[in-house]
């Protein structure tokens, strides 16, 4: 389940603005009445008006946009940047950003409203930078108008752009999408980012629309269209599509995104017994390695019971606790990781499962897998031969010691070769005879 945090600006900072509501006022108007018994909560005329929508707690966001790394990336996987031009954030914040996608492995979306992309200032800013396109390059082209929204080959292969499951209905919903007339013409692409989708103005121009890539542990995307919400307006029907569209386009921005506890699992079948190795990696609020932690995993089996573990913290990697499971169950389990800090204080949980699948383990890798072959060989006296020994495969077979031999005996008389030669003697003995007159 999303849990969507909005911060919505309703008016912007008027710093040289002197002329005040009522004597002695320092407080903005439009929060008169509001936080009345304490005034210096009341936001000045010389910061900008801000609203927060599905805040968890009275005190989040009530400072504005976070400007710590201990308030951005616990509590946040995804950053969503619309409207907003660059000088209302400053360069902490930018640079706070920047480390949220590249070290903490978030989503930074930006859409295409009024003060985006080159209308917001946005270029050569840390921000700017992290963004898939490039923003330094404007462009000189008319606007785009009655833009036709369209996916590429790269975004029809991505299940979360589309809406349909076959290829000719997702034509027709496509179709039926609305034109659009705020497009943000973004004049190149950097390397290696991925146009999920473009628009087709009057024109006939290619515009990008969606385009996202990798930067860091993390990733961008950038949405130039700014009507989006014409989609919706147009039926009933549409609005469901959009609402379902955007879903899918958030799911997408917080996949894979880790959290403060990871749990990792590596599964090993090469002794009798199935081995799981559980990794749990502990980051402290602001995302560096935390070591003062406790790790205290629960083992369900199917059957309903239930053991615990205690994870060791590994002397290779800091933050990171890791224990072994060894199960003679073949219908699986589950593990479950519960963290606690040097306070006693729960962080967070995770859980990996693990399911024992013999028939599909053995086709899961079809390359050779030469462990079990070596093993067997050894068991059983024989070599494990590669490729490129396979000449000595004769020879290997001519010294080996069999270990077991099998004797078998057959009569000369069932012999094809035993009567012919007796066949040839008869014949023999008949020419002679001939020859000597007695026949």
């Amino acid at each position: 389940e999303l849990d969507l945090v909005g911060l919505i600006r309703i008016a912007k900072r008027e710093p040289k603005f002197e002329w005040r509501g009522q004597a002695g006022e320092s407080g903005n108007p439009l929060f008169r009445g509001f936080n009345k018994e304490i005034p210096e909560e009341a936001q000045r005329y010389d910061e900008p008006v801000l609203v927060r929508l599905n805040t968890a707690t009275p005190e989040e966001l009530r400072g504005g946009f976070p400007k710590t790394a201990e308030e951005l990336f616990a509590a946040y996987r995804t950053i969503i940047i619309d409207d907003l031009e660059a000088g209302f954030f400053t360069q902490e914040q930018q640079n706070l950003i920047d480390r949220f996608v590249a070290m903490r492995g978030g989503t930074v979306l930006m859409l295409g409203g009024q003060e985006s992309f080159q209308q917001g200032e946005w270029e050569n800013t840390p921000v700017g930078r992290l963004l898939p396109v490039y923003l330094d390059q404007k462009s000189r082209e008319n606007a785009a108008l009655e833009a036709t929204y369209d996916l590429t080959r790269e975004g029809r292969l991505e299940d979360w752009m589309r809406l349909r499951a076959e290829e000719e209905e997702e034509d027709i919903r496509l179709a039926y999408m609305p034109p659009f007339f705020a497009v943000n013409q973004l004049a190149a692409v950097k390397p290696g980012a991925s146009v999920l989708a473009t628009v087709t103005d009057s024109e006939q121009r290619v515009h990008p629309a969606l385009v996202t890539q990798r930067y860091g542990e993390g990733k961008t995307a950038a949405l130039a269209v700014g009507d989006m919400w014409r989609w919706a307006m147009k039926d009933a029907e549409q609005q469901a599509e959009a609402g379902k569209m955007w879903r899918q386009l958030l799911r997408w921005s917080v996949t894979d995104v880790a959290g403060r506890v990871e749990v990792e699992k590596e599964e090993s079948s090469e002794g009798a017994i199935p081995v799981t190795r559980v990794s749990v990696r502990v980051r402290d609020e602001a995302f560096a390695p935390q070591d003062d932690a406790t790790v205290l995993l629960t083992v369900k089996e199917v059957d309903g019971s239930s053991r615990q573990l205690t994870a060791e913290a590994s002397l290779d990697e800091p933050g990171l606790f890791t224990a072994e499971y060894l199960s003679e169950e073949s219908d699986g389990y589950r593990i479950e990781a519960r963290v606690l800090d040097g306070a006693g204080l729960e962080i967070s949980k995770g859980e990996v499962a693990r399911a024992l699948n013999p028939e599909a383990a053995e086709f899961a890798r079809l390359g050779p897998d030469p462990t079990p072959l070596a093993r067997l060989a050894e068991a059983s006296g024989g070599k494990l031969l590669s490729l490129e020994e396979l000449g000595r495969l004769p020879g290997l077979l001519r010294e080996l010691d069999l270990p077991v031999v099998e004797t078998k005996r057959t009569p000369l008389w069932h012999g094809p070769w035993l009567f012919l030669i007796a066949l040839l003697c008869f014949l023999g003995e008949w020419t002679l005879r001939r020859r000597g007159g007695v026949i």
